[in-house]
């Protein structure tokens, strides 16, 4: 079974005193909530309807924690979160979290950005847009709660749906401030045409209800550090791993092997599924100053001498070439048949896939030539299958 194996970021703690969010995990209190739509007790966040967010604490018992309202949900922090709707059934319905900062942002600079989040156990949809938005002033309508139709300025990459009822997800991003914003709003901006929404079987609400908690905006050194790191993972032969981040925002990333490097994707982070052991180089530019890190994925697993190849017994020529090339397998209790070889490229994606000959030409025995040519040049990985079993790896290059 496939395993997925995610390489997460790490707040630098000595950042904490740094963040511009007031009462930031809703633990300061003027009053414990006993109904709804009472934000307003976690002193000073708010919301922007008459209508709106709602508050939990311990030192409730109908609004408490980890007893909340009928539902179960440990806090990300401290013991209170605050929970809204990002969907409400047929409506247009949404609510609001709202705190000013505790300083303007500075013209042209870049904040980090990152508040956690969960679905309410009896939600009956799951809705991606959870994100984050800043102005210089706060919103204050009434009456009819729709969607505020504002930019969202923090949603993590590619926007996905949450519906992770036990553990808090992070949405982050970096956000590079025009000096006017003074408030941070999180919620649901768009709507119903632009939510995509999904279905909970176990969810018996038609709601898309959410716990926050955790919210963090710091001002970023373009030069670092940064409260966000990457590591190096090791996994095993046939498993994938997710390298670098979910953040949105303005953030972005180039993502490259080596030797070489050659270049495999722009994104923040994505999986990958290597046959053998690649490092990775990532560049990215923070607020005009570039940066770079490097990892490496160990691919650990069933070596080719188990399987009754040895390295030496498979041999691929020449290497380098221009897209022509020979394979030899000289192990003479090699079954040929049901065999094959697959070029993949290093983060696992199958490019091509030919069937070994079982009847090859005369004086050619265990030999088979591979054309390449319709591939751009870089870096691949020839594998020998039998029986869907990969029994040896070769690197090859294409110049």
């Amino acid at each position: 079974m496939q395993k997925a194996i995610i390489i997460f970021l790490f707040l630098s703690s000595f950042l904490r005193s740094q963040n511009l969010v007031p009462n930031w995990s809703f633990e300061t209190y003027s009053s414990c909530p006993s109904v709804g739509s009472e934000i307003y007790y976690a002193t000073p966040w708010f919301g922007p309807q008459t209508n709106s967010t709602d508050y939990f604490n311990s030192c409730s018992s109908i609004y408490g924690v980890p007893n909340c309202g009928g539902d179960y949900q440990q806090a990300k922090d401290g013991s209170a979160f605050a929970g809204l709707y990002l969907k409400a059934g047929g409506s247009t319905y949404r609510e609001y979290a709202q705190v000013q900062l505790t300083a303007t942002l500075a013209a042209s600079s870049c904040y980090y950005t990152e508040f956690f989040i969960n679905m309410a156990g009896y939600s009956g949809t799951a809705v991606n847009n959870a994100s984050a938005h800043f102005s210089n002033l706060p919103y204050t309508t009434t009456g009819t709660a729709n969607e505020l139709g504002v930019i969202p300025h923090i949603t993590n990459y590619g926007n996905p749906i949450i519906s992770d009822t036990l553990n808090w997800v992070k949405v982050s991003g970096v956000y590079v401030a025009n000096g006017t914003e003074s408030y941070i709003t999180i919620g649901n901006f768009k709507n119903d045409a632009s939510t995509t929404m999904s279905v909970i079987p176990t969810g018996f609400v038609n709601v898309g209800y959410y716990y926050i908690d955790a919210v963090s905006v710091y001002s970023l050194n373009p030069s670092g550090p940064f409260p966000w790191s990457y590591s190096n993972a090791t996994i095993n032969f046939g498993d994938s791993v997710y390298i670098g981040n979910t953040m949105g925002g303005s953030f972005n990333s180039d993502w490259y092997t080596l030797p070489g490097p050659t270049f495999v994707k722009n994104a923040p982070g994505f999986y990958t599924k290597p046959a053998v052991t690649n490092t990775y180089v990532v560049t990215y530019t923070i607020c005009g100053v570039a940066n770079s890190n490097t990892l490496t994925v160990t691919v650990n697993g069933v070596g080719i001498n188990e399987l009754g190849v040895q390295s030496s017994e498979f041999v691929v020529s020449p290497n380098p070439n221009n897209g022509l090339l020979t394979v030899e397998i000289s192990n003479k209790e090699f079954v040929i048949e049901d065999a094959s070889l697959r070029i993949v490229n290093v983060i696992g994606e199958v490019l091509k896939k030919e069937k070994l000959s079982a009847n090859p030409p005369a004086g050619e025995a265990g030999k088979q030539q591979f054309d390449l040519s319709e591939l751009p040049n870089g870096i691949y990985l020839l594998q020998l299958q039998q029986k869907e079993r990969i029994v040896a790896v070769k690197k090859i290059i294409k110049q």
